[in-house]
């Protein structure tokens, strides 16, 4: 009876406990807006500002999408296929890509990386995902950050897949509206960052693009010779990060390992010596830290952002946020929970 009556009291003691902790943690925790809330706000308004600029492009040009979808700037998903496409892609990451709040996302990165106004950061980006490319580019013109941009015109399904719409025209059209960056180097990406894979009719899309866009095409010889290319640029240029949009060859390499390379903000990564290493483990070999933007669903939801939005996009709270915690208090009611907990024992 007496071993009875003791471990019914050890279980209440331990409700006693866990009781007062959760109770403590919730009441003394908050959530209050991030020091740079304005700016992430002002990233996401010029973001916006951005994609009616391509809205309007896309309507002056009569380029209209075949894929289905409901988002609110749905005019920033491409076609399911083109001959421009390199590889299959998932139309519910491209739609929820589109939302604005992810140019406050790599404002917020940027500044957990300690990236400011004056640094430069570089830029790998793909025709898969221009919504992010120009999230991107306006949380960089925000922060008054100088972006050092290295572009392939080839894209995966529903990217910048249109051939009236690849990513060098929307960068024009930005250019001529108020973007303040253009590429230092524009390929064709797919196979070797060389245009390998694609079709002839695909090719000539892309010079043609190239072409109007009055800008040169960079034909490298072999994929190595792309990535230490780009490497030995964004080296010259004294980048303080890199960030990469989309799956380009050159960013992740073709090795085993490129798989490997961890989404989000990294400062290191798993060091790989095969020789096509692409350029994010070249130079995070220099201690350069990356930010990653490949599965954005996984971003996503890590901080908030709506995943497959629907019609709307639902308000991105946690991306905002920070939660602090009153430890004084906290720690004085733990101490209070103690109180009947001893007791209880004690008198057992």
């Amino acid at each position: 009876m007496n071993r009875l009556s003791l471990n019914i009291r050890l279980l209440i003691a331990f409700v006693v406990l866990v009781t007062g902790t959760t109770v403590s943690v919730n009441l003394f925790r908050k959530q209050i807006p991030l020091v740079y809330r304005d700016e992430m706000d002002e990233a996401v308004a010029l973001t916006v500002r951005m994609f009616g600029v391509i809205e309007q492009f896309k309507k002056e040009n009569n380029i209209v999408a075949d894929a289905h979808s409901n988002v609110p700037f749905n005019f920033m998903i491409g076609d399911e296929w083109s001959e421009i496409t390199t590889t299959l892609g998932s139309l519910e990451a491209k739609e929820t890509s589109t939302n604005p709040d992810f140019s406050a996302l790599i404002v917020r990165l940027l500044h957990e990386a300690e990236v400011t106004s004056g640094d430069k950061v570089g830029v790998i980006l793909s025709g898969s995902f221009p919504s992010l490319a120009i999230s991107a580019l306006a949380a960089l013109q925000t922060m008054d950050i100088e972006p050092v941009v290295m572009s392939s015109l080839g894209a995966s399904t529903y990217g910048a897949n249109q051939p009236g719409a690849t990513w060098i025209d929307m960068e024009t059209t930005l250019k001529r509206n108020g973007l303040k960056f253009n590429s230092a180097i524009v390929s064709a990406g797919a196979g070797n960052d060389a245009g390998h894979g694609l079709s002839p009719e695909g090719l000539s899309i892309i010079n043609n693009a190239a072409y109007r866009n009055k800008v040169d095409l960079y034909v490298p010889a072999t994929l190595h010779e792309s990535i230490v290319k780009r490497a030995e640029i964004f080296r010259e240029a004294n980048i303080s990060l890199l960030i990469n949009i989309g799956g380009n060859e050159t960013a992740l390499g073709n090795c085993p390992h490129s798989l490997e390379i961890p989404n989000g903000l990294h400062y290191e990564m798993t060091l790989c010596n095969d020789r096509d290493r692409g350029v994010i483990s070249l130079l995070s070999e220099s201690g350069i830290p990356f930010i990653n933007m490949l599965d954005i669903k996984d971003l996503a939801s890590r901080y908030g952002i709506t995943v497959s939005p629907g019609t709307k996009y639902s308000e991105s709270t946690n991306l905002y946020n920070t939660t602090t915690t009153n430890k004084t208090l906290l720690v004085i009611i733990l101490a209070f929970s103690l109180i009947p907990v001893s007791f209880l024992i004690k008198k057992s």
